[in-house]
Formats: structure tokens, sequence, C-alpha cells
């Protein structure tokens, strides 16, 4: 199999090369806005937190400046340009934009296709505005950003996989050098050692600044009540997930509790009616006690249409936050500073 797909990936690796090399030349124009962007983005497919990180450097930013996130919002079916609140229909923003305007309600969040649309539409309208982020922007050259962000998972980092289809990268590893800094992204291991290998590998190839991430789970909140659940102990848990990697969650979990059954999904999954209905028809089935449901705040924002049905369920989200070494914090702030 990998001898039919290598071609296919000579084949991307042309294409994706010859792009990028007509911006280096600038032969294709980047548009450079008098005001700080920060983008944050990876060079695979998908699953490398990019929006927990985005929401992590919002949050951190917020404190201090008045903040605008800029995301595609992946599988909507709204193509406009649309200004993102709180009680926006997920089909329309996506669950990524939503889910980071619910965690930061101070913020501005703006999705469409067209990112240099938005931007200006921020600078004429949203003068206050004194930073943008570009959630998933790395390969949208289009626009020139101040300080580029590479996420990429500490499990399988972009050095070690190979170009779509043959791997997950969507452009040549060497891209790396266009980034500012490198995060890997979701460590569990805590070893100097660990990184310590990272770090020689990546120096290979790279030879700016690396930082590294981890997740910190945090105690479930009821769907519909907003009720804290203070332990996941001993509970028998019908887990719910339409991520890209859901394999330390399940670790996690599994440490403290029994996942009865994961009810996996594709990553952006529009949950339908039927989807909820079969969820529901088997956790009625359990007769074990202590049995809630669980799903991710990402999930979380696409079930909440469905109240009428779950509303009187034991059905609760996870959220999540990023920590990173306060080094990084320190790089941010510094570029929105002098920028």
């Amino acid at each position: 199999m990998k001898l039919l797909l290598a071609p296919l990936s000579l084949i991307v690796d042309f294409i994706t090369s010859i792009r990028n090399l007509l911006f280096d030349y600038q032969i294709l124009k980047s548009t450079k806005f008098n005001i700080p962007i920060i983008c944050v983005g990876n060079l695979s497919l998908g699953g490398s937190g990019k929006t927990p990180h985005v929401n992590y450097i919002a949050k951190k930013l917020n404190q201090m400046y008045d903040v605008a996130i800029i995301s595609r919002g992946y599988k909507r079916k709204n193509n406009n340009l649309l200004v993102v609140e709180k009680n926006s229909d997920v089909i329309d923003v996506g669950d990524e934009p939503l889910m980071l305007k619910k965690k930061n309600p101070e913020a501005l969040v703006i999705v469409s296709g067209n990112r240099k649309k938005a931007i200006n539409r921020v600078i004429k309208n949203k003068k206050n505005i004194d930073v943008i982020i570009l959630d998933d922007g790395y390969q949208h050259r289009w626009i020139k950003a101040g300080l580029n962000i590479l996420l990429t998972p500490s499990k399988k980092p972009f050095y070690d996989d190979y170009l779509f289809p043959l791997g997950e990268l969507r452009e040549n590893k060497k891209q790396c050098k266009r980034a500012d800094c490198i995060i890997f992204s979701n460590n569990i291991e805590k070893d100097e050692a660990y990184f310590d290998n990272i770090r020689t590998k990546l120096s290979l190839v790279y030879k700016k600044n690396s930082f590294f991430s981890s997740v910190i789970y945090n105690k479930p909140i009821h769907l519909f009540s907003n009720e804290i659940l203070n332990k996941l102990d001993d509970k028998n848990i019908i887990l719910i997930t339409g991520i890209a990697d859901s394999s330390n969650l399940e670790n996690y979990l599994n440490k403290k509790s029994n996942i009865d059954r994961h009810f996996k999904f594709k990553d952006h999954h529009n949950y339908t009616k039927n989807d909820v209905m079969n969820i529901l028809s088997y956790f009625k089935s359990i007769k074990k006690l202590k049995t809630l449901i669980l799903t991710t705040e990402k999930d979380s924002v696409k079930l909440l249409q469905f109240k009428g049905i779950l509303k009187d369920i034991e059905i609760f989200y996870i959220p999540i936050d990023i920590v990173i070494n306060e080094k990084f914090d320190e790089k941010l702030l510094n570029y929105v500073s002098t920028n």
C-alpha cells in the first residue's frame, strides 16, 4: 500500500512546494497589516490541539489587550463572514469558533473562509482591537503574520511523519522553518530525558525556540444546568467524542472510572437526532448504578441543540486547559507589546 501512496505524496509535495516558493520569492504576495497578528497552525491534517492553544493565547492576551479571533469555521453550513455570538447556531459558525466564543465572551470571534476580508473587517469596524489570532492559518500565506506558532503532537511529531496520503502532513516538513516557535502538544511524559530526545531530533530540522504543552482535565460540568461534578471516581461512563484523537481522554478516564461504551465519531461530526436517540437508548438500557454520559467541550456545543431530548439526563462535558512553559508567555507578550 505504501508503494502505491508514495507517488501521490510526491505529487502533493510538488504542488505545495511550488506554491510556497511562489510566496517565498514574492511572486504571490502576502499582505502585511498594521496590527499584531498571531498565527496558530500545524503541518498535519489535525489532532494537534490548535483550538485549545488558541484559547490559551486568547485568555493570556485578554488580560491586557482587546483580542479578535479569526477562524475558517470548519464544516459549518454557512459560508458568509459571520461574527460569532454565544448563542450563535453551531451549524452556521462551526463547533470550535462557538466554543472559543463561549470561553472568551469578551473577545471578538469571526468566521470566514477569506481571512484577509475578515482582518479588513476587524480593522475597519473594530478599531479598539489590539491583536488578531488566526486559528489554523499556517498554510494561509496570503496574510503575513508577525508571529507564527506551529503545533505538533508529541507522540507523532511532524519530523517523523510523511506527506498525505502516505502520512498526515499537509506540506513538506521543511516548512517548519517558517515558524517563529514550535509547541509539542499533548505531553504526558514529564521526564527531562524525554524532552531532551525530542529537542535533539528537532534540532536536525529546526533551530529556533521550542516549547512543550500538556492538557489539564477539569471537573465535568452538566451540559444544561452547569452543575459541577466533583468526582469521576467509580463512575460508569458512556463517552461521546467527535474529535481527531481521543486517546489521551480515554487514558485519563480509565484511570479514574470505567468507560462502559465509547460512541466515537469523526472530527467535527455534526450530530443528528438519530445519533442522540441511539446514545440515549443505550444509556437507558444500562442498569449499572452511577452511569452518566460524558463528552468533550467541543462536542458539547453541538449537543446543546438537543436540550429537549437530553435535559433530564446525566450528561456532562469535561473542560480542558493548556499548560505551557512561562517562557512561551514571555515570547507571546513581548511580540504584542513591541508590535
